[in-house]
């Protein structure tokens, strides 16, 4: 029994020593998006080093800040439409790729995959995130996020 005990506790040890190394997904809204959480340590030294972990309220608040953005992105697609940039049946996603750095600004935002193939829709959604603002973070923090787009 006590042995038992101590094995539970040994690999409950060993999982939260390598807690925060691999990507995590976080799926919510019925598959529209997703956001992969990375270690964030790309070996040039910034964002404070892969040690320090990003507390997981940290990222949800993340995914939080991106999910009400939606609304805001589907009106990407609408002005596209309206603009005669895009079918008015368009319908796709785009996933985003970015840092989110220390001060909470997004960097490096680019679209990491798209089966929208609308230009004017993707460098909207692009802008649209660069002009976020997210809480500081321990270090800096690689994310994706994925964007679902349906005209009616």
């Amino acid at each position: 029994m006590v042995r038992n005990g101590f094995i539970t506790f040994a690999v409950a040890l060993a999982l939260a020593a390598c807690g925060g190394k691999g990507k995590h997904a976080d799926t919510a809204g019925g598959g529209d998006d997703v956001g992969d959480v990375g270690d964030g340590d790309d070996g040039d030294g910034g964002g404070g080093g892969g040690d320090v972990m990003v507390p997981p309220e940290k990222m949800d608040a993340i995914r939080i800040d991106l999910d009400r953005k939606r609304t805001a992105a589907s009106r990407c697609l609408v002005d596209a439409v309206e603009a005669g940039k895009a079918d008015k049946s368009a319908h796709g996603m785009v996933t985003l790729e970015f840092v989110v750095t220390t001060s909470g600004k997004p960097r490096d935002v680019k679209v990491a995959k798209s089966t929208l193939k609308a230009q004017m829709v993707e460098d909207c959604v692009v802008a649209l995130v660069e002009g976020m603002q997210f809480d500081t973070l321990p270090r800096d923090l690689e994310w994706s996020y994925t964007f679902a787009f349906e005209t009616y």
